[in-house]
């Protein structure tokens, strides 16, 4: 039996890298998800607030770091061309990464009013060092993925993950600032892109020798959708998720961002590191399929098939009962952040059921049909929170709109991504129905009963 799996897995290339990716991963989100009951008795709600109007800040920037030329890395036939497009992506890190250095200097107190809450002030100096490793490490994570080194993607997560773990915990031991949060992060995302760094100079060291500015200059030219299109694709799907933050931050406090950040965190966390996995699996094999001229149809509702079954049960067990769940594992005052998870599981649900599925707008050049839908996703949802934020002055209302929109919204994004792939619509809707309904009227039924007991 044994040898028949082993059999399977090495047959199948995109199999045989999920899991690879997909081991990392599993390492990589357990160390954050083990600690995160000692993180949340040492630091207050108002400190993971900080930490995520900061990664708010790096995760926007970041966007324009490479000019979405990162993903180019994966299209090219040639290595030659590759490594030209990593560079070109390695010289806008650091000019994009200068010119937030000098904004920060000249307009920090601006920029701290706009935000709302002055403990970012000083924080705001460390952007262009997060901005640019996360730029620079999206270069060399399609660059490793070109090379079917998945390997060395999946343990820079774990180093990433880690090393932030390590400095959030001892920060929170020693410091009693809250900023051990922000710190931890800055230096899990350093490391991560310091890895992988090390690794490409170790091993494809040659390879730079076929940099040449001409080159750069003619693939910049040729791969121009990416800046002129999936950068503000890109731009519009980050800000949708994190400018409420900000927004939140205005309205509600930096309490009530916390609670909402922690919540979304602490769902997504699991799920974005295994739809990343998979996504550079599915990215790679969609790629090749595509360059044989064969059917992707197939594939990808295999791919999206095991999306749902990885998913929708801890999914749904979070959504009947998470306001049970996060006082019980967390602590007694993120009774809040569990009454949000309930309706945050919804939308990560779906976002997990897409993401994976979004290169296929890179692979066949389709990236004006991701910009419109990004850009009519994010002006209808933010335009929503903020509408019903004035209306209303309730942060759960406004918190169950923006991300049942968000749920909405997503869904249909599958949908496009369907019709893309040439999958009968029909047969998305009903592999999400045939497993999620009757488990979730079977929690529902359990809860009324145990909260009748």
């Amino acid at each position: 039996m044994i040898k028949r799996i082993k059999k399977y897995i090495n047959k199948s290339d995109f199999i045989k890298n999920s899991l690879t990716l997909f081991t990392g991963t599993t390492v990589a989100q357990i160390i954050p998800v083990l600690i995160s009951p000692f993180l949340t008795r040492l630091y207050t709600p108002g400190d993971f607030g900080v930490l995520a109007l900061y990664m708010s800040f790096a995760s926007v920037l970041a966007v324009f770091a490479t000019g979405r030329y990162e993903l180019a890395i994966m299209l090219p036939k040639k290595n030659e061309d590759a490594v030209n497009l990593f560079s070109l992506s390695f010289i806008i890190s650091v000019l994009i990464s200068l010119v937030i250095l000098i904004v920060v200097i000249l307009f920090n107190k601006q920029i701290t009013e706009l935000s709302g809450n002055v403990r970012i002030s000083g924080l705001l100096y460390f952007l262009p060092l997060s901005v640019f490793s996360l730029g620079v490490y999206k270069a060399l994570n399609y660059w490793f993925n070109r090379s079917n080194k998945f390997k060395n993607i999946a343990v820079s997560k774990v180093v990433a993950t880690s090393s932030n773990s390590a400095i959030s915990l001892t920060s929170g031991i020693i410091d009693k600032s809250g900023y051990g949060l922000v710190f931890g992060w800055i230096f899990g995302q350093l490391s991560s892109m310091l890895f992988l760094f090390r690794k490409m100079l170790i091993e494809f060291k040659g390879s730079f020798k076929d940099v040449k500015r001409i080159k750069i200059l003619a693939l910049s030219r040729r791969y121009k959708k990416f800046p002129l299109f999936d950068i503000w694709s890109e731009l519009l799907n980050v800000l949708s998720v994190q400018l409420p933050i900000i927004i939140i931050t205005q309205f509600f406090g930096e309490n009530i961002t916390g609670h909402f950040s922690f919540a979304y965190k602490i769902l997504l966390l699991p799920f974005s590191l295994l739809a990343f996995s998979m996504g550079q699996a599915f990215f790679k094999k969609a790629n090749d399929i595509k360059n044989e001229g064969k059917d992707i149809a197939i594939f990808t509702f295999g791919v999206f098939k095991k999306l749902v079954l990885i998913s929708f049960i801890p999914l749904a067990v979070v959504g009947i009962f998470g306001d049970f769940i996060f006082p019980f594992v967390f602590g007694k005052e993120w009774i809040i952040a569990g009454k949000y998870s309930r309706i945050f599981s919804l939308w990560i649900f779906m976002i997990f059921l897409s993401s994976p599925l979004t290169t296929l707008f890179a692979v066949y050049e389709r990236q004006r049909t991701n910009l419109i839908f990004n850009f009519v996703t994010f002006v209808s949802r933010i335009s929503l929170l903020i509408i019903v934020s004035i209306k209303t002055e309730n942060d759960y209302i406004a918190v169950f709109w923006y991300v049942l929109s968000g749920f909405i919204l997503r869904f249909l994004y599958l949908l496009v991504i369907g019709k893309i792939a040439k999958i009968n619509l029909y047969k998305i809707i009903f592999v999400i129905l045939k497993y999620v309904f009757p488990t979730v009227i079977f929690l529902i039924l359990l809860r009324i009963i145990l909260t009748q007991i």
